[in-house]
């Protein structure tokens, strides 16, 4: 009894630093971000707001790195994931000189997987300009200590904040699938992603101004230095040599990042020209995760599908559907309307785990009446999002949209599983646009082309085939042995009831 106490004790969260509530400024009315906003809105139909797919890595990269060069006062940042790796050090370093030049810098990190690496993103809060905080964290580091908290606080750690939002100057603002990292901007070796986020101006940036804030000021937010496991911050001087040194180190991989910030003026000046306007709304899941379940964009989220009179088309990463959904496909699909879907093939899949969930539900969908998807590792749309300095083995998915009869767009960061449903918080917008909506569209089906994925059908007896064209598989596709091997081992255990 007394370990199991000084154990608990051990887990138990710091007390919080006094501070009053921090809420995001307004927009800037000078500065160039305010010069293009102005430009933007000048086209812009009154109450509606603009719109810019990302589909591309490369695009979604110029896009951040425009916004961080030409922010004057405000920088406000909230990732599921940072990585510690090339494009990560160099967003760093771009910060550093926001920060530099006065820029207020905002950035909230989820803190499951933060640990793994050194830090050095939440080193960063030893800039004066620049705060970093961590949601939901871990009292303690260590592999020994994590899994013991992990056992004592489930019911709290087990919900993550997967939101992803990238705000300038509130003056614009990104949300969508991508997490920082080289494999969402074309330059991580092993594969690199389909990934998708969509750029807003208009009224709808200051909603999810609002969105980033809850989560700033929730009550599972807490100041890194708050954080004893951290350890006493760096000099700021050693901590920009080693953030140079890293990027130095990587420097023939950031050739297009160097290209983008050159860039930043043609292309935030040519947003006016290229926009798409609509009604947009803002879905969003609850930061007061020890009060309520995170389940609130998922029940939006249902409710919208099933207004679908014609077709709905789902691009979904990690494709588990619980029941509910199942029902509510085929309801839709009794009724004519076409639903099809994208997903990962286990070819393509980086989360095997989420693939052995997948194969049990993938039955049931096809019953339902689901036309359904799977990505090819070798997809020709692999050039489209591989930098030219980069090599990349294959393609894997991470686009989570959805377009409802050609006239309703729906993109965010949640998948259609029960962790990103149920679990985690999840953000998207949603937006009535037939120009958008064709956009997306236009994306989703040419995803679903021969091309880029196999077809997955199910006879009468319950034998699946995977069909591209001419070729037809007999069991589905496979990196190789050892992939198979790994993901006949987790159909064996019970985590597939777990994802």
């Amino acid at each position: 009894m007394l370990l199991a106490a000084v154990l608990a004790a051990c887990t138990q969260l710091p007390e919080r630093s006094a501070a009053a509530p921090d809420y995001a400024a307004a927009p800037a009315e000078h500065g160039a971000l305010a010069r293009y906003a102005a430009a933007v809105d000048e086209r812009l139909p009154s109450g509606e707001t603009a719109h810019w797919l990302l589909d591309r890595n490369e695009l979604a990269l110029t896009a951040r790195l425009a916004l961080t060069e030409r922010a004057e006062a405000t920088l406000d940042i909230q990732y599921f994931i940072w990585e510690e790796d090339a494009s990560g050090h160099f967003l760093a370093e771009r910060l550093l000189a926001a920060a530099d030049r006065g820029v207020k810098v905002r950035v909230l990190l989820d803190d499951f997987d933060f640990g793994r690496n050194e830090d050095l993103i939440a080193r960063l809060d030893v800039h004066p300009g620049i705060e970093v905080r961590l949601f939901n964290p871990w009292a303690r580091g260590g592999v020994a200590g994590k899994v013991w908290e992990f056992v004592t606080r489930w019911g709290t750690l087990t919900h993550r904040m997967h939101n992803k939002t990238y705000i300038a100057d509130n003056r614009f603002a990104i949300v969508g699938g991508r997490n920082i990292g080289d494999r969402y901007f074309g330059i991580y070796d092993r594969f690199v992603q389909n990934d998708l986020d969509v750029m807003v101006a208009g009224p709808l940036v200051q909603d999810v101004a609002a969105s980033f804030d809850v989560f700033w000021n929730a009550d599972l937010t807490y100041r890194v230095s708050d954080l004893e496991r951290l350890g006493p911050p760096e000099p700021l001087p050693v901590l920009r040599e080693r953030i140079a040194r890293r990027v130095a180190a990587r420097e023939h991989a950031l050739v297009a990042f160097r290209a983008a910030i050159e860039d930043a003026d043609r292309y935030l000046g040519g947003l006016a020209d290229t926009f798409a306007a609509g009604p947009a709304e803002l879905y969003l899941d609850t930061a007061e995760i020890r009060e309520r379940v995170p389940d609130q964009l998922y029940r939006r989220f249902i409710e919208l599908i099933g207004t679908a009179e014609r077709e709905v088309l789902i691009s979904s990463p990690y494709f588990v559907p619980d029941r509910e959904f199942v029902e509510l496909i085929g309801r839709l699909t009794d009724r004519g309307v076409r639903v099809a879907l994208i997903t990962n093939s286990l070819a393509t899949n980086n989360h095997v785990v989420a693939h052995s969930g997948y194969k049990q539900r993938r039955r049931r969908a096809l019953a339902a009446g689901l036309e359904l998807y799977e990505l090819k590792p070798d997809a020709t749309s692999l050039e489209l999002y591989v930098a030219d300095a980069a090599e990349a083995g294959f393609l894997g998915l991470h686009t989570k949209a959805v377009v409802i009869d050609r006239q309703t767009s729906f993109i965010g960061s949640p998948n259609v599983d029960p962790r990103s449903m149920i679990l985690n918080t999840e953000i998207a917008v949603v937006t009535e646009s037939e120009l958008l909506a064709a956009r997306l569209a236009d994306l989703i089906e040419r995803d679903m082309r021969p091309d880029n994925a196999w077809r997955v059908t199910m006879d009468e007896e319950g034998w699946l085939r995977w069909s591209a064209g001419d070729e037809v598989l007999r069991r589905q596709p496979a990196q190789g042995f050892k992939q198979r091997v790994i993901e006949f081992l987790l159909n064996l255990l019970p985590l597939k009831k777990q994802v």
